[in-house]
């Protein structure tokens, strides 16, 4: 069952993103086992400045709420983390999250709380068709 992800699930929460970390091909990262940093964060996200989706043991999804680069007083919701731990990535549990983070996404638009939401695709994601979910491609991101 997907929720809202609280202050009870950051254990599990910084080991999926530990998993996520290590599965996402970023050597950069590797390294990163800031816990303080990761509770800090978390507690904002619990404080309102994000959303996580959560189904226990299986995966979540992580969206931060941010000013745009654009205007301070229009707000986006960038998602940070889509991540299913690989034994359910055969299941509906992917599916079941992008859904809850599309249906949130497009209520906040109707209030007039964001003006966008966004969805990330790394090189290491599957070929998933976002535009079938009224996504469209804007940018790419590149690293050195």
């Amino acid at each position: 069952m997907i929720r809202y992800a609280n202050k009870f699930d950051k254990p599990e929460i910084i080991e999926m993103m530990k998993m996520f970390r290590d599965e996402a091909d970023l050597p950069e990262y590797l390294d990163s086992n800031n816990e303080d940093y990761w509770n800090q964060l978390l507690d904002s996200f619990f404080a309102g400045r994000g959303v996580i989706f959560y189904e226990q043991g299986k995966g979540l999804l992580m969206a931060l709420i941010v000013p745009t680069i654009w205007d301070d007083k229009k707000l986006s919701m960038n998602e940070l983390a889509w991540y299913v731990k690989p034994e359910f990535r055969n299941s509906f549990t992917g599916y079941k999250l992008l859904k809850e983070y599309i249906d949130y996404g497009k209520m906040l638009k109707e209030q007039n709380k964001i003006s966008f939401f966004t969805l990330s695709k790394m090189d290491t994601s599957p070929n998933i068709k976002y535009e079938r979910f009224g996504f469209r491609k804007k940018d790419e991101n590149w690293i050195q």
